[in-house]
């Protein structure tokens, strides 16, 4: 799985643009200030969000979120690597994506028709290799509270649908896991926080 590299962007009060090329050394920079920043896969991306931003314009991702944050102030992570799993219909046309704490995306695969909890185990799975990859992070998130079940207790039902696939999917999962100990698969808190930044702004 080939890694895409990320390019941050941070307006100092100057008008500078400093760049970064990982989310903590960003973080570090924008950490309790008012500096506005973005990324992207190319500087030319992250540019232009970041001019979005200044304009006040939001990106049709940000028009179709929920409002970000909801719970007591200092609550809502600030650090780590999100996915999400989503189909057109259930089992449907699927796909997941990756995303940085943010809401940039690092990767994105389409899977062809599968149910919604297989996109969600592949997502993670994806996510998983990802963060052992680039060590960027060790805390991962998912909004998906049967996946995480499945890959802690590898208990799934005769009945679910793709079962043979998703049972050696949550096993591989588990294993990668156990194998980095230092790797933190979270629950993100939808009620709280609004939805994961991974989130493709639809439901099944």
């Amino acid at each position: 799985m080939a890694i895409k590299k990320k390019v941050y962007l941070v307006q100092m009060p100057d008008g500078e643009l400093r760049t970064f090329s990982t989310w903590p050394d960003c973080e570090k920079a924008v950490k309790g200030t008012p500096l506005k920043y973005a990324g992207g896969l190319t500087y030319e991306q992250a540019l232009s969000k970041l001019r979005r931003m200044k304009a006040n314009k939001p990106t049709n991702k940000e028009q179709c979120r929920k409002p970000a944050f909801s719970g007591k102030k200092g609550d809502y992570p600030t650090e780590g690597l999100c996915s999400d799993g989503g189909t057109r219909g259930n089992p449907g046309q699927a796909e997941y994506q990756v995303s940085d704490i943010i809401g940039n995306t690092i990767l994105h695969k389409k899977l062809g028709v599968h149910s919604n909890n297989y996109a969600e185990l592949a997502g993670i799975g994806a996510m998983v290799k990802y963060a052992i990859q680039s060590r960027e992070t060790h805390i991962l998130w998912t909004d998906s509270k049967i996946a995480m079940g499945w890959i802690q207790t590898l208990r799934i039902g005769q009945a679910v649908r793709e079962r043979a696939m998703i049972v050696k999917m949550a096993t591989i999962i588990k294993n990668m896991l156990q194998q980095h100990p230092e790797l933190q698969l979270k629950k993100w808190k939808t009620r709280s926080w609004g939805e994961i930044p991974a989130d493709f702004g639809r439901k099944s």
